[in-house]
């Protein structure tokens, strides 16, 4: 039995991602994105409830598309860290069995990203407090030592960092 709070949630982000594009194609950034040649953005992500981090993923996708459709290359990385990092795992002992769809879906996700060009990282750091070896992560993601170094090299190289949770 859903919670409410979790329907609703569900309701709302399904309600988002069903907006007519009519609707859509009336809206845009070009005031945000006036100017710009390159649109480079770090994504971290660390929400450990399997839905919310499968809408997050979605949102990555949304953002990814909106932001070509401007004529500009999205350059995006996204860092796994905390408790999304068992959902980035090849096997599925990392989450209960009831996630285990949403896990695939988030794995999905995953391939679609890399296919797209997206870098994706996992913090080795995050791994180690959820004891997950780094062998066990999804081969899609480069596993680095330390998410916060990676996050304070990309932006100093220019990538927006933009929190997930």
């Amino acid at each position: 039995m859903l919670k409410m709070s979790t329907f609703l949630f569900i309701l709302t982000a399904s309600f988002l991602f069903l907006l007519p594009s009519a609707f859509a194609d009336e809206l845009g950034n070009s005031r945000a994105l006036q100017n710009l040649s390159s649109a480079k953005a770090y994504f971290d992500v660390t929400m450990g409830v399997p839905l919310k981090l499968e809408t997050r993923l979605r949102l990555i996708h949304t953002t990814y598309q909106d932001i070509g459709r401007t004529g500009m290359k999205p350059d995006f990385i996204i860092g796994f860290r905390s408790k999304a990092s068992n959902f980035v795992t090849k096997g599925d002992d990392y989450v209960f069995e009831e996630d285990i769809a949403v896990k695939k879906k988030i794995r999905d996700w995953v391939k679609r990203f890399k296919k797209m060009g997206i870098v994706m990282e996992q913090c080795a750091i995050a791994a180690e407090f959820q004891d997950i070896d780094p062998k066990d992560f999804l081969p899609e993601i480069e596993v680095v030592r330390n998410g916060y170094v990676s996050m304070i090299g990309y932006q100093a190289k220019g990538y927006s960092m933009v929190p997930m949770d």
